[in-house]
């Protein structure tokens, strides 16, 4: 991660569990009440620290508010501190107090600095305090002539102790700190240390094993740190507030939706301790190694809202022009405005490295500019309820398990659905598996469980209950069959809800008869499961499946047998399931059911046994993207609150704002002149120009009565069509990012 760190804005923390395995079923403390400044604050950037007078000047013109201070760097402190008691013969100790008088003259917020797990003083002054990265009792060594930080420091600990009492002693000494800010504040997949073994086995009577998360023992283990982890962190919430209730906790994020934290597996945080922090801030990478000119960069800012309960996170695009090598050669201006406003549409406030080169600097500042002109429809913001696409942190890290094939495992049906739902404008908001509880089910019409395998009980008792008082369920391929920790059921926990009983995975060459179960099956899955549900499959929707009521599908599909490559299982229909489409194995004369339906209780479920979610990231046909829309809308049983009629290329996004009475429509023309033009493994999105979109027209629901509807920023009125039973508005131009704002009557 790059030095220095950054500058944020604010969220409450949701608690943790103690220091027990998380199972997702313990009832969250109660969350913190969040300083008001950091709920209103938007003008955020960094590199403050590293820059003159002027040039902090011109940056509070363009905007920024808080930006970062060091107090701790891996070699030393830089105030007069009694815990660490090296002294930099870089920085006299009178500098904090200069600084902290400079931002205050410039009424900038001081984010503190202090590297989490990495301080040289400690690691050498404590060696039982070092990390131990793999299952040895060998502390590790290193030459503190050489490498004066040290390495790793263990958090799950005394030093986490440690950590906590740096902190309170910053904010003791220096009160005008308004946040901290950490870069990598996390386990690091594990720790096998002499206090980890020590206080894992008196807490669970078990030795820590080998990382292996094909290993359930492992994966308890995992859970566990996470669950210290967390706890870490509450802990040091409540002592920093007693010292100043309106201090904010701020930090990088490395499991909170860049696409290389997702491939981290073991995890070195759960994706859950995002809520402990005030406002978690996601690095967002656009180069080929993050897939930067697919939907993905899209999905992670959403994903980063998510693991807030979407009160308030930061993106911190980084303007680069590829990752490899790592550099800003020929990058154009206008994608940094491109990138910013992608953030702001799918939820995220935008951070940014105040400081660039003289050809970049002037376009830096009017995208900062544009972040503040927008700023009023932004701040207090949530999703309008509708429909939830469940990204489960869970089954991403247990049933997923492996960096290398965790994508084709898992994160590709839940990318592949995002991208369904954001090229058919279904206003669909990204949630994480802990928001699956009667309480925040309550406002939504549908739920899609793109391959969610692992669900706890109460998860599963939520859902259920939920779908019989009427909400709509799409799921796909082995949603429910895990535990919280990966374990396997045998069965779905869902069988009832869903209508069908699982019976393995799908193969293309398996002939009629079903494959043989393995013998482990019901408790663990076998190791080539994912192998064996994958292939090419002769796809046909069955004559008077409402998905033919869709004139595309029709056009293109009809019943005829269609290509179908991806991922499959096996399921028995129970009684009262429609099948909707069929696969047929290579060689087979009896045809599987792909799509199924039933009705539960007062609830519509759509069950995908076909992996089409998946399909639609790795391998995409036009008519997945329907059978996925459609499915979303059949669920769901009503109109959205807000129907966007647009090219694909158009993300549109629904919040509302209580406080103003108000809905507004995020509009982001993500239309690339040159995309696709290039190898497609090293193509990154580096927009020069802007290609309009005229004519974009936002229904709202029937019974949603508008007084008066505006397009921002800019103040343009639009006028509302009632001549129907729904107000429309049509939206004349769309450059990169507008808002329809619809004042709403009282």
């Amino acid at each position: 991660m790059p030095r220095p760190l950054i500058l944020l804005v604010g969220i409450v923390f949701w608690g943790c569990l103690g220091h027990g395995v998380l199972d997702g079923a313990e009832p969250a403390p109660p969350p913190v009440e969040i300083p008001a400044w950091v709920r209103e604050t938007t003008g955020v950037g960094y590199t403050l620290s590293g820059m003159s007078r002027e040039q902090r000047e011109e940056a509070v013109r363009h905007g920024v508010t808080i930006s970062e201070m060091n107090f701790v760097d891996p070699f030393y402190p830089y105030y007069d501190s009694q815990l660490l008691h090296k002294r930099s013969p870089h920085v006299a100790l009178g500098k904090i107090e200069e600084e902290i008088a400079e931002y205050k003259r410039l009424g900038v917020r001081i984010l503190a600095v202090y590297p989490p797990t990495l301080q040289g003083e400690v690691y050498q002054a404590h060696p039982d305090w070092r990390r131990i990265a793999t299952d040895t009792r060998e502390i590790p060594s290193v030459d503190m002539e050489k490498f004066g930080h040290g390495g790793m420091l263990c958090p799950l600990g005394p030093y986490g102790e440690f950590f906590i009492a740096v902190l309170e002693e910053i904010l003791t000494k220096h009160r005008d700190v308004d946040a901290f800010s950490f870069d990598g504040l996390h386990h690091g997949g594990g720790c096998w240390c002499a206090h980890c073994r020590e206080n894992y086995r008196a807490e669970t009577g078990a030795e820590i094993p080998a990382a292996n998360l094909d290993d359930p023992a492992f994966r308890r283990y995992q859970a566990w740190a996470d669950a210290r982890m967390e706890d870490l962190v509450v802990r040091a919430q409540k002592r920093l507030k007693r010292i100043k209730p309106e201090v904010a906790l701020v930090t990088w994020t490395t499991n909170g939706g860049r696409f290389g934290h997702f491939l981290s597996l073991p995890r070195n945080m759960p994706a859950r301790m995002n809520l402990q922090f005030d406002a978690p801030d996601q690095e967002l990478w656009l180069d080929e190694t993050n897939r930067g000119n697919t939907i993905l960069p899209a999905f992670g800012v959403a994903y980063a809202w998510a693991t807030t309960n979407h009160r308030v996170a930061f993106s911190e695009p980084y303007l680069m022009s590829h990752g490899n090598p790592y550099g800003k050669d020929s990058f154009p201006g206008h994608e940094i405005f491109r990138r910013m406003m992608l953030c702001l549409t799918h939820g995220c406030g935008a951070s940014v490295a105040v400081a660039q080169p003289p050809r970049m600097q002037q376009e830096l500042f009017a995208a900062l500019d544009a972040v503040r002109d927008r700023r009023e429809w932004l701040i207090r913001a949530e999703p309008e309820p509708w429909g939830a696409l469940v990204m489960s942190d869970a089954t991403k890290a247990f049933y997923g398990r492996s960096a290398g094939l965790v994508e084709e495992r898992y994160l590709a049906n839940v990318v592949g659905t995002f991208r369904a739902v954001t090229e058919s404008h279904l206003p669909v908001t990204v949630v994480e598996d802990w928001q699956l509880t009667p309480e925040a089910l309550a406002g939504e019409a549908v739920l899609i469980l793109p391959n969610t395998a692992c669900l706890d009980d109460a998860q599963v008792a939520a859902i259920d209950a939920w779908v019989r008082d009427g909400g709509g369920l799409v799921a796909s391929l082995d949603a429910s069959l895990c535990d919280a920790t990966g374990d396997s059921r045998g069965n779905f926990a869902l069988p009832e809800l869903l209508g069908v009983d699982h019976r393995g995975p799908a193969t293309s060459t398996a002939g009629d008869a079903a494959a043989a179960l393995d013998v482990n099956f019901a408790k663990s899955l076998p190791a080539d499961w994912h192998e064996k549900r994958r292939g090419v499959f002769q796809w046909r929707f069955a004559p008077g499946s409402f998905f033919l009521d869709d004139a595309k599908l029709a056009a293109w599909v009809g019943t005829d047998p269609v290509t179908f490559k991806g991922p499959a299982v096996r399921v028995t229909p129970r009684e009262g399931t429609e099948i909707l489409a069929t696969i047929l194995p290579e060689g087979a004369a009896t045809p599987l059911p792909a799509v199924t339906a039933r009705r539960h209780g007062k609830g519509r479920v759509v069950y995908l046994a076909a992996g089409v979610d998946a399909a639609c990231w790795q391998y995409p046909y036009p008519y997945e993207r329907l059978v996925i829309a459609n499915a979303i809308r059949w669920a769901a049983g009503e109109t959205a609150p807000v129907e966007v009629e647009a090219p694909m290329c158009v993300h549109a996004t629904v919040r509302r704002q209580r406080h103003a009475n108000r809905l507004v429509v995020h509009l982001f023309n993500d239309i690339n002149t040159t995309g696709g033009h290039a190898l497609p493994v090293d193509d990154v999105p580096l927009r020069e120009e802007t290609l309009p979109i005229h004519g974009i027209r936002v229904t709202f629901r029937p019974g949603i009565s508008i007084k008066r509807a505006h397009l921002e920023p800019g103040g343009l009125p639009l006028d509302i069509d009632s001549s129907g039973n729904a107000p429309v508005v049509t939206v004349p131009r769309l450059d990169v990012h507008a808002m329809v704002v619809a004042e709403l009557a009282e």
